[in-house]
């Protein structure tokens, strides 16, 4: 069986210049991927427009931007995308008793990607079913940030972790072509509390690694003879 995949962003507060970019690679090999959104911005509609998925991306830490309870932060997260049927929680807080509300009190919402496995050779869909509450679950098994800590990994080619693989990357690794969190910490020390999503592209361009890295090791996948798939298709 040949490799499938399916790509996805966390979105993550990155300036409009860096998710650009990430939909530019993708037009380019005609790759349909899924964004998990984290803030109002145009390109929410735009993500849609060129035919990919737009899920949320709920921040559940303390001190979120989205609201002050799992209730409010769910409803902010659907002002951003009105026909979101797909979660990804964000830096993946879950519970029970919290899985348990969302799909209850927002019966719109039917997956939730949540759960990484980085590197592991499967991914399956499955079913959470508790007390009349029921929804699809799904692992990914590959992320961006969770390689920075491999000294050997190789970001110049393509790599599968099994014949199915849903990658995780984050659009501000992609424009900085991150092979380390040192990318992101540097561009962040420089900020002097400006917001990331106002950094203009010129200015990110210069904290950019000229190596091989994040947005190097996208353009190997997409441009394999690997089959792009969606989320929907994988039983």
């Amino acid at each position: 069986m040949a490799n499938k995949f399916h790509v996805t962003f966390d979105i993550d507060w990155a300036p409009d210049s860096s998710i650009e970019l990430c939909l530019e690679i993708l037009k380019s090999k005609n790759v349909k991927a899924t964004f998990f959104t984290t803030h109002e911005t145009d390109l929410n509609s735009e993500i849609e427009r060129q035919g990919h998925n737009l899920g949320i991306h709920p921040n559940f830490l303390p001190g979120s931007s989205q609201g002050a309870n799992t209730h409010e932060i769910i409803t902010t997260c659907l002002k951003y995308a009105p026909n979101a049927t797909t979660m990804r929680t964000h830096a993946l807080v879950q519970s029970s008793p919290m899985l348990y509300q969302i799909f209850k009190e927002f019966p719109q919402l039917k997956l939730d990607a949540s759960i990484l496995m980085h590197k592991a050779k499967h991914v399956e869909r499955f079913n959470w079913n508790f007390d009349g509450v029921s929804f699809d679950r799904i692992n990914y098994n590959w992320e961006d940030d969770a390689e920075f800590s491999n000294p050997n990994f190789d970001w110049s080619k393509e790599f599968f972790p099994g014949k199915i693989s849903i990658y995780d990357f984050h659009p501000i690794h992609i424009h900085l072509n991150s092979c380390s969190n040192d990318h992101y910490r540097n561009l962040k020390s420089s900020l002097n509390g400006i917001s990331l999503m106002k950094v203009e592209r010129k200015n990110l361009d210069s904290f950019m690694n000229t190596g091989h890295g994040s947005r190097t090791f996208l353009q190997s996948i997409v441009s394999s003879d690997a089959e792009s798939i969606s989320l929907e298709s994988i039983k």
